[in-house]
């Protein structure tokens, strides 16, 4: 199934730049990505209009964030720890517009999405026993329904309102703690594996 899935994206990726240079397209990027500390994500993509009334995006980003959560070690003492999250994600999308023409007005529209995830998680409890790290990687898979605006002003030049709601889940449940002192303990992985998650925001682009 991993396999088929790496297989599709791949081919879809290549018709979709066979596509791009021979269609009317927008190139976009996501200015109001949190650009944080905390959390940093940056995002570039392209829609290509494939009929009259209908088109296809694919969107490429890069996450990097910072998170803090509470560990137990062998002993059920409760311990701060850190973790690094980073992933690179592709996004496709096909849009339905109700305007005259693709690109311009409002659309509805569905997306598919799938993360490389890598989590280094660091364990600081000021001894041995309280000390240790771990490293997991992982994939995230997506699926959701939108709605939303392009607007298209002098013909070059896009702002993109959207909106929706799509569903989340990760092949991971469990991750593998070694501590300074060569204890191992199976902990649940400390994030949401799966869920509805919303999706909300604006894309600035230049039509060609």
């Amino acid at each position: 199934m991993k396999k088929l899935f790496f297989v599709s994206l791949f081919f879809f990726s290549i018709s979709f730049f066979e596509m791009a240079f021979a269609q009317q397209g927008i190139i976009k990027v996501n200015p109001l990505n949190p650009l944080t500390p905390i959390f940093t994500r940056y995002t570039i993509g392209a829609e290509i209009a494939i009929t009259e009334h209908s088109s296809l995006s694919l969107f490429v980003s890069r996450l990097n964030a910072n998170l803090e959560e509470d560990f137990k070690n062998k002993n059920n003492e409760k311990i701060e720890g850190a973790i690094h999250l980073t992933n690179w994600a592709f996004m496709p999308e096909y849009r339905y517009y109700l305007s005259q023409q693709a690109l311009n007005g409002f659309f509805v529209g569905v997306y598919a999405n799938y993360a490389r995830m890598n989590a280094d998680i660091f364990i600081n409890g000021g001894s041995p026993s309280t000390t240790g790290e771990a490293n997991v990687n992982f994939n995230n898979y997506g699926l959701g329904i939108m709605t939303g605006y392009n607007f298209l002003i002098k013909d070059h030049f896009s702002i993109d309102v959207f909106g929706g709601l799509g569903g989340f889940w990760y092949n991971v449940n469990e991750i593998t703690i070694n501590y300074q002192n060569e204890d191992v303990v199976q902990q649940k992985i400390p994030i949401p594996i799966a869920g509805l998650f919303p999706r909300i925001g604006v894309n600035v682009g230049y039509a060609f």
